[in-house]
Formats: C-alpha cells, structure tokens, sequence
C-alpha cells in the first residue's frame, strides 16, 4: 500500500508530482483514487492554468476520482483510475502554480 503523505512538506509542484507518481505503481488496490483526490483537494487552490479548457479537464478528472472508487470491477477501476492520474499528472506538468 502507497503512503498517502498529506503533510504540508510537499512545498512545490515537482514535490505533488513526485507524490502523484508513486500512485503509478498500482493502480489495483482501491482506495488510492480517493487518496489522490484528496491530495489534490489540499493544493487545488494554489494551482493556475493559463487555459480555461484546461481548468476545465483538471477539475473534471479530479472529481472523477471520487467516482471511481463507486466501480467495483477490479480491471475497470484500474484502467479508469491509470487514465485519470496520467492526465492529471499531464495537466500539473504544465500548469502555473503559486508556492505549494
């Protein structure tokens, strides 16, 4: 099992994404999308896009995560959840962030 870490160590955005990445490793243990959500729900203010579409794609991936965790096929939760993280992965990679 991942180690959620929500202490206000993560100080910067490659921190977030280091910890974003860990969740990479598996993808099958339920829990985890709700882990990430709630992750991202601690530095959702402090992150900026320059593009509304992808504000919009962000917000919608994140919410996603909580609606994940409802499935309960172990495979389609897995590839649900894998797409998700990768793109909010993506997203954060090019997004402007105030100090985290």
């Amino acid at each position: 099992m991942i180690p959620i870490l929500i202490m206000m160590a993560t100080n910067d955005r490659t921190e977030l994404l280091m910890l974003l990445q860990q969740f990479q490793t598996d993808y099958y243990t339920k829990g985890n999308a709700l882990k990430v959500h709630i992750l991202l729900q601690q530095f959702v203010s402090k992150i900026n896009f320059d593009n509304y579409l992808l504000l919009m794609e962000f917000e919608k991936r994140h919410q996603q995560l909580k609606q994940i965790e409802l499935i309960s096929d172990l495979d389609n939760y897995a590839e649900l959840f894998a797409e998700n993280l990768l793109k909010l992965i993506l997203l954060l990679k090019n997004c402007k962030t105030e100090e985290l």
